[in-house]
């Protein structure tokens, strides 16, 4: 694995480490590359809908819903994904081949986003949130053969 890189994505960061060998040990080391968080996914949807957290009209009556506004949150998530996408595809550009890890629910979203020719120098992708895993153990994952 040398000249690689491990792209590691949530919905609101995405890493890049770069695979280089130590001479000395001939292990392969990870040297961060990138990190970037997403603002948009770590506020609340309360700030963002009103001042009156959690306060729909109801039909025209003068009492308030409970209600959540799902449409918003289901739009902030596709534009999440569409960013994370986005970010990764300009990290593994010229890339001859790279990893991924992320989350199960946005891996395979993260994907249908990508164009056709980063997708394909894609050697290795898991479906886990490796985001906040500590940098030495994140070898581990990627280390046993592509499937």
């Amino acid at each position: 694995m040398t000249d690689k890189m491990i792209v590691l994505a949530d919905l609101g960061r995405v890493k890049a480490f770069r695979v280089t060998y130590d001479m000395m040990t001939s292990k392969p080391q990870l040297e961060q590359i990138y990190d970037c968080e997403f603002l948009e996914a770590h506020g609340r949807f309360a700030e963002r809908v009103s001042d009156q957290a959690g306060r729909f009209a109801v039909n025209g009556s003068p009492g308030a819903s409970t209600s959540e506004n799902h449409s918003l949150r289901v739009e902030t998530d596709r534009r999440l994904v569409r960013m994370v996408a986005e970010k990764i595809s300009e990290l593994v550009q010229g890339e001859q081949y790279w990893f991924l890890a992320a989350g199960p629910e946005i891996n395979h979203r993260i994907l249908e986003h990508l164009p056709p020719e980063t997708r394909a120098a894609l050697y290795k992708n898991i479906p886990a949130d490796l985001v906040k895993t500590p940098k030495h153990q994140i070898m581990d994952h990627f280390m046993t053969p592509a499937a």
